[in-house]
């Protein structure tokens, strides 16, 4: 795309009245946030989202596609206590299913000419980042091919775990995929690298796909701080801003 979109990371709504299933909610989400002129929705879904029925019917996915078709961008963000890289062996297996769900979701609404990005996190480090990354890499090699097209990987911000600089030296070198670079109004984990590098590196991770994707997580709402000082590359990209107000927070770190 060659325009910008700016929206906002949000969880899905509940109406009451309505029939409850995760495509419902996330319906309901949509809707409500075009009548706020939002073009970008990251919808971020815990477990216990995950765990809901699909509810895909004919309905549904004519207001996902009719968004879709308006040049509104919708992408899904697994923030789920189970992760991929974990002690937990039970965590484990349910992050994998947490992941295969929702990728057969995006596949079952059939809507393989739009880029709707399945992003996740890797989990922990264990003690040794690169051995950690690698296994990511093992699993995202046991996915369908159509999931792992859907699937990006968002850096953290604890020291101990990702950061851009981890992410593009394993598991995009190893397996091309794009990084969401997430920041906010705090330091955060940049692995020794300035704010403008992180950003314009993990930006040309999406060469391939549709506008790199930004999460901006504010700390305090007076502070705020906007689009062109997100972006000082002025780079085609999508803002997202993670505190469910479309004007966020606060001074970066340059």
């Amino acid at each position: 795309m060659e325009t910008n979109r700016n929206g906002l990371v949000i969880k899905p709504t509940i109406i009451p009245g309505n029939t409850d299933t995760l495509l419902s909610r996330v319906c309901n989400t949509i809707k409500a946030g075009i009548k706020l002129n939002l073009s970008l929705f990251i919808i971020e879904l815990t477990e216990k989202d995950i765990e809901m029925e699909l509810g895909i019917n004919n309905e549904n996915k004519e207001i996902f596609f009719n968004a879709l078709n308006s040049d509104i961008r919708i992408a899904f963000y697994i923030k789920s206590k189970n992760h991929i890289i974990s002690t937990d062996t039970e965590g484990r297996k349910q992050a994998k299913k947490e992941i295969i769900k929702i990728g057969e979701l995006i596949n079952e609404l059939d809507a393989s000419r739009f880029d709707i990005p399945l992003i996740c996190h890797i989990g922990g480090a264990k003690g040794n980042r690169r051995k950690s990354m690698l296994e990511f890499c093992k699993f995202f090699d046991t996915l369908p091919w159509k999931i792992q097209k859907q699937i990006c990987i968002i850096n953290d911000e604890k020291p101990s775990l990702f950061s851009v600089k981890d992410l593009l030296s394993t598991t995009y070198i190893e397996k091309k995929i794009p990084i969401v670079f997430r920041t906010g109004s705090h330091r955060t984990n940049q692995g020794g690298l300035s704010y403008k590098e992180s950003l314009f590196l993990a930006a040309s991770t999406w060469a391939d796909r549709a506008n790199p994707i930004m999460f901006y997580c504010p700390m305090r709402e007076e502070e705020t701080v906007t689009v062109d000082e997100l972006n000082p590359y002025n780079l085609v990209m999508d803002v997202a801003f993670d505190n469910n107000l479309p004007e966020p927070p606060v001074t970066i770190q340059k």
